[in-house]
């Protein structure tokens, strides 16, 4: 199915559980129709379950007056088992199916867990729910069902999220209108519904059909379900002034063919976009810090952030730190994909490669370097040990893909002021006031900076409050004394 490239999951099946009276946990419908295992029961006439795994709804029925005590006239009552024991002699599930059975108790769970979504892993599929509790004339005065979208183990399904909630909510007001699930006519059109689900979602992205309820709900004798998929996107992450924005998709291009989308025409010369995100996004060039990119555009630096979090919550840029050979970095378990991915390695090497010169540098070796970056050693510092040739070799886009790609991990340096040995109170608040006086001075540390010494600001921000680099940043700290440094 084309559809599934564009990055929604296909829906492996859709069954519908419910909470029998007598029986517990049951599948009523699933479509296709042998994608849930289900384990064979045994009861007697009287309804009285005999498998130790469900004595849990013989205690059900006693409450409500409905279990009869000769239930146990065949075997000795004994205590309630609430863990189910081991059963050597029960057939091994299909791994292609849904156990049920080993998800019964979160399919249909407890009452806080009501309309919420779930999901849950089992086996090699993921499975999304909404339970749903209706109260009204039933045998238990409550009806309990779930309607529970299953997809492969690996599958990305917050995308499905509202939509599982939406058939969750629509089939609770049909059982309350019209006694839909509840009622054994209501079968045909369930089935003809999930049919259309799954065929639906996973071809076009979206559903719309008429159920026929006639005979069931008079009020409600045809009605129209409409369901669509829409991407899911993260929240936009907090920006500060020390980020650098790094380019994922050509802004050109892009503003081109939104004007194609707005015009259903060739976009002509004068393109129509927001007048800050044209501005900001010409500022863009993978170097480039949120404040220099205030000062760059004339623009407050307020609104630039805003402009930069509406292209990070589209997955337009990403954002990294500022590259400084005074950075250290560490490598992450991450970094066995691009041993083992080849894909992954020609990106690496036509991203880090300058001028196209592709016998610069040597996949083998691009994957050795990135094996020898260790913690607190800086960049400057491993160029010089592992031999680095910057002038064919971009290293600065070389730890750029590492960390774009979670490979590697910025580590940041965090300097606390710490009291004289034997200091006083007094000769404390003299070398705060006395470095406040000194604040317009150059080489001094100011009272606004010295008040960012607690171990929570890095030297990227103190840097970019005080605007100088990090090296010129350390040199001052070192020369005021009593600073201690903590790498995280």
């Amino acid at each position: 199915m084309a559809f599934m490239h564009s990055g929604f999951p296909e829906i492996r099946a859709i069954f519908l559980a419910q909470f029998h009276p007598d029986l517990g946990p049951i599948v009523r419908l699933s479509v296709p129709e042998d994608a849930v295992d289900v384990e064979q029961r045994v009861y007697n006439d009287q309804v009285c379950i005999k498998n130790d795994d469900m004595r849990i709804s013989g205690l059900m029925a006693a409450l409500d007056g409905s279990f009869s005590p000769s239930c146990f006239d065949q075997e000795p009552a004994e205590v309630i088992e609430l863990i189910k024991r081991p059963e050597p002699d029960r057939p091994a599930v299909d791994s292609s199916k849904i156990d049920f059975n080993s998800i019964q108790t979160l399919i249909i769970p407890k009452l806080t867990l009501f309309e919420r979504l779930i999901t849950v892993n089992t086996g090699r599929h993921k499975v999304m729910c909404y339970p749903i509790a209706v109260e009204g004339n039933y045998p238990r005065n409550v009806f309990i069902f779930n309607m529970c979208f299953a997809f492969d183990i690996d599958a990305d399904t917050k995308c499905y999220g509202a939509v599982v909630k939406r058939v969750g909510c629509l089939l609770k007001e049909l059982e309350i209108t019209g006694n839909l699930l509840s009622d054994p006519e209501g079968t045909r059109p369930l089935v003809t519904m999930m049919r259309q689900l799954v065929s639906k979602l996973n071809a076009h992205g979206e559903y719309q059909i008429e159920l026929d309820l006639k005979g069931l709900s008079q009020p409600m004798a045809s009605t129209g379900i409409s369901i669509k998929l829409f991407p899911y996107y993260e929240n936009p992450k907090t920006i500060k002034p020390y980020h650098v924005p790094v380019k994922l998709v050509d802004f050109d291009i892009a503003k081109r063919k939104s004007a194609q989308t707005v015009y259903q025409e060739h976009a002509s010369n004068d393109i129509m976009w927001d007048l800050v995100l044209d501005k900001v996004t010409e500022c863009i060039d993978n170097i480039n810090h949120v404040r220099r990119i205030a000062q760059l555009t004339l623009i407050r630096e307020e609104t630039v952030v805003l402009a930069l979090k509406h292209l990070d919550y589209y997955g337009c840029i990403a954002l990294v730190d500022i590259f400084q050979f005074s950075n250290v970095y560490e490598g992450q378990y991450q970094v066995m994909d691009i041993f083992r991915n080849a894909w992954l390695q020609r990106e690496c090497h036509n991203y880090v490669t300058r001028d196209g010169q592709a016998g610069s540098i040597s996949i083998e070796k691009l994957i050795h370097l990135y094996s020898t970056i260790r913690q607190r050693k800086s960049v400057a510092d491993w160029i010089v040990d592992n031999d680095v040739d910057v002038e064919r070799f971009d290293v600065r886009r070389f730890f750029m893909f590492g960390v774009l790609h979670q490979m590697l991990r910025r580590v940041h340096c965090y300097p606390v002021l710490c009291k004289p040995a034997g200091g006083s109170a007094q000769q404390s608040s003299e070398s705060s006031e006395a470095s406040s006086v000194l604040e317009e001075e150059p080489g001094q540390l100011g009272a606004r900076v010295l008040g960012m010494l607690d171990g929570t600001h890095h030297l990227d921000e103190i840097g970019i409050t005080a605007e100088k680099d990090t090296a010129t940043m350390r040199e001052l700290l070192d020369k005021h004394g009593n600073i201690e440094y903590i790498l995280l």
